[in-house]
């Protein structure tokens, strides 16, 4: 078993310079969520105060390494610097590069109307091309290996990019570059995300990989090798937000003759979607708690099927989830602990000794020299195949 390392996070600028050294740092990162979020503050020795403020300005890239590994690329949204008789003190907000399109409304006139069976690539491209975006990969396996620090066998092999293609579409009044995208990309069972190197990444959750973190929470002590929670450990199991079945209504292609017999029309019941932990449980007061959904995008039944799937798996990753603290950034097994990965959990007070999937990652380095100061990860666990978007095409 490999000792604890400690992580030595450094963050690296397009000039080539680089910071090391600061207060505080938070760095967030949920699978769901395409922009993440990396927060820190620093204190400049005077000398250094022009220099740091040059380079910790409003729209300028960092890079995010831990231990010399890259962790992501960031944009930094907002400097807010406060002088006074002890010293300067800036505190910085960064997401993804994706934040400027998820901002931004969409120019129409850049993105036409699409016919039938378009590459969603090309869309992607037309779309998010005015910021920047040139290049889209599909190899979350090599991502999350990067990310970690050392190579994860037995990942699933990457979305076929050529088969992921979309039906007559066109941006809505309001919509921003991102949501159009993420509109069409959801339905096709896949999310948009960003890789290491800010290129964008084409995936879906990797449910059948075999574990390489091991989490532990007992009241009996040592149960074997494997990281130990620190701190309280949360298990959230709820009905809120849940519901037994999706039905969705889609739209007729030729909507001028269209009736209510030819609408495509398709109807998901939720324990055949999770029949290991259906997100929906009510076996007698509340058995039947449906949700119904008009989607003009759902134009035959296999996108209607794909996207009830994606009604329901998409809360139904709030559903049960589990999160807990562990200490340091890197697990006793070498690697950087990881989105997208698989832990095996084991949690005496719930009987609860199964894989789980790594949702969510947030980095914490306090050097305030108080107590909870240090690094710390929390990372946010869902039963394997709970958040589902929709089918793949193959």
């Amino acid at each position: 078993m490999t000792e604890r390392t400690h992580g030595v996070v450094s963050m690296h600028f397009a000039d080539g310079s680089s910071i090391d050294t600061w207060q505080s740092l938070t760095m967030r990162e949920t699978y769901t969520d395409p922009l993440g979020e990396l927060t820190f503050e620093t204190t400049p020795p005077a000398r250094f105060i022009a220099d740091y403020r040059a380079r910790l300005a409003k729209g300028e890239l960092v890079t995010v390494l831990v231990n010399g590994v890259n962790q992501g690329v960031f944009l930094i949204q907002t400097c807010n610097r406060k002088h006074g008789k002890r010293g300067s003190t800036f505190s910085i907000t960064c997401h993804t590069p994706l934040v400027t399109p998820y901002q931004s409304s969409i120019d129409q006139a850049l993105v036409k109307k699409t016919p039938t069976d378009v590459p969603l690539t090309e869309t992607i491209l037309q779309s998010l091309g005015p910021y920047g975006f040139q290049t889209i990969i599909a190899d979350t396996a090599a991502s999350v290996s990067t990310v970690s620090g050392k190579p994860i066998d037995g990942r699933a092999p990457a979305v076929s990019l050529p088969a992921l293609k979309h039906n007559e579409s066109h941006p809505q009044q309001g919509e921003t570059a991102y949501q159009y995208i993420a509109r069409l990309i959801t339905r096709l069972g896949c999310c948009l995300r960003m890789a290491p190197d800010g290129t964008l990444l084409v995936g879906k959750p990797d449910y059948d990989q075999p574990p390489v973190y091991t989490l532990i929470r007992t009241l009996s002590g040592k149960a074997g090798p494997g990281d130990y929670f620190v701190g309280d450990v949360d298990v959230v199991d709820t009905n809120d937000g849940q519901h037994s079945e999706a039905q969705v209504r889609g739209q007729s292609n030729d909507t001028a003759d269209a009736t209510q017999t030819n609408l495509p029309v398709a109807r998901v019941q939720e324990n055949l979607l999770h029949p290991g932990r259906p997100s929906y449980r009510s076996p007698i007061a509340a058995p039947y708690k449906p949700k119904n959904v008009k989607d003009k995008g759902s134009r035959d039944r296999a996108t209607a099927t794909s996207t009830a799937k994606l009604e329901l798996g998409l809360q139904a990753a709030k559903a049960f989830y589990i999160t807990g603290t562990v200490d340091g950034f890197v697990s006793v097994t070498g690697r950087i602990w990881s989105v997208d990965t698989i832990a095996h959990v084991v949690i005496e007070q719930e009987d609860i000794a199964e894989d789980m999937w790594i949702a969510e990652r947030v980095l914490t380095l306090s050097r305030g020299g108080g107590e909870g100061d240090g690094e710390h990860t929390r990372l946010k666990l869902l039963p394997k195949g709970a958040l589902v978007l929709g089918d793949v095409p193959s």
